[in-house]
């Protein structure tokens, strides 16, 4: 029977990250040697307490233990995850500046292919949300980018999004629906530059209704 046994220090993790280390654990031992093994993994996390712990005989002390606690804290704080993902664009949605500048840089750069007024690339936190403020404008506040999909790759995501709007003041004839993807680069936790493609004819689309 595989046992795989796993030592923290005290109050580095909650319950709900161990038992999450003991799923991936167990499916990382899994992809080595088959589906067979599976049922006899054996995976447990222990808990390290100070002054009963030391590495290359230092003692781990409580003052030692609270110090790595904090930087695993202030590391998982910036860490990429699809929930990061989706709560930056969460914060686009809500339009507060100070919410949004802590997911999307002051320095960040954004690109939008095309031939059409909104097209071309926007330098820096303010030209970037006045791109998306005129973009809501010109589909009187109808634009939604609706997520399908989001992948993340080391400091990159990739959000597969299908976006929609009608144009302010026109006939509803005059609809988007094209389907996306963005792709975002990221340091520090918050997003520094950004790309937007379309699939299909999406790009024809996208051209035909900001015009």
């Amino acid at each position: 029977m595989p046992i795989i046994r796993v030592s923290l220090i005290e109050g580095f993790a909650s319950m709900a990250e161990k038992a999450q280390i003991t799923t991936e654990m167990t499916d990382a031992l899994v992809t080595v040697m088959g589906e067979v093994a599976r049922p006899f993994v054996y995976v447990t996390v222990d808990d390290m307490k100070p002054g009963a712990t030391s590495v290359g005989g230092n003692l781990l002390t409580e003052e030692m233990m609270r110090g790595g606690i904090v930087s695993s804290e202030q590391e998982l704080a910036v860490k990429l995850t699809p929930k990061r993902v989706r709560t930056a664009y969460e914060a686009l949605d809500r339009g507060d500046r100070a919410e949004i500048a802590q997911y999307w840089a002051e320095d960040l750069v954004w690109s939008v292919p095309g031939d059409n007024p909104l097209a071309g690339q926007y330098k820096g936190l303010d030209a970037f949300l006045a791109y998306v403020g005129t973009r809501s404008e010109l589909s009187g506040g109808t634009f939604r980018s609706e997520a399908e999909q989001i992948m993340i790759d080391g400091h990159l995501s990739v959000y597969l999004c299908r976006n929609s709007a009608l144009r302010a003041g026109e006939d509803c004839s005059c609809a988007l629906v094209v389907d996306a993807i963005q792709l975002l680069h990221w340091e520090d936790g918050k997003v520094v530059s950004g790309q937007e493609a379309f699939f299909g004819d999406g790009a024809t689309g996208s051209n035909t209704f900001w015009r």
